[in-house]
């Protein structure tokens, strides 16, 4: 196993222990040396790929905006919808983990990240920074609200939702 595959084990098994952890606990409770133990890892591995415990989640958040970045760049698609069906699509295949992260309080986590990567910046011209707001406050908007009411529709009942094509 190469470095490479050996950092990607060791940040995988880190991020499964904790999400493992937060089922059943808050994450205020749980000690970085409690992670690592259960990871099979240790601390000196985490701090090389951790900045804290929110950055475990912050950093699988960040792979999941990542892919749905990616696959809407690969999907070029005429039809708006594409871009959120492709969202709700991906926050669908890993249903477990924005359902706990409701459930342990922790979407403020993914609401950062969320406008970080695409909401306004004060570079931006104003109307940019207009279209970027309205984008990213409704886009996540509408995201927070389907998980926090379970993700009961499927990523293509969103779709038509938003086509107002289903009430």
């Amino acid at each position: 196993m190469g470095n490479q595959e050996r950092n990607t084990y060791v940040c995988n098994a880190i991020t499964e222990a904790l999400l493992e952890m937060l089922k059943t606990r808050s994450l205020d409770s749980i000690r970085i040396g409690e992670i690592t133990e259960k990871a099979q890892v240790s601390r000196n591995s985490f701090y090389r790929n951790f900045a804290s415990r929110e950055d475990i989640i912050r950093q699988r958040i960040m792979m999941y905006l990542n892919e749905w970045h990616d696959r809407t760049e690969s999907e070029k698609s005429e039809d708006q919808r594409h871009v959120y069906f492709t969202l709700f699509d991906i926050a669908e295949q890993h249903r477990d983990f924005f359902l706990l992260l409701h459930n342990a309080g922790l979407l403020y986590l993914l609401q950062d990240e969320f406008f970080r990567n695409f909401g306004p910046t004060d570079e931006d011209s104003e109307i940019a920074a207009y279209s970027k707001a309205f984008f990213t406050y409704s886009t996540y908007g509408f995201l927070e609200t389907w998980i926090k009411r379970g993700m009961k529709r499927s990523a293509k009942e969103m779709e038509a939702m938003l086509a107002g094509k289903e009430s």
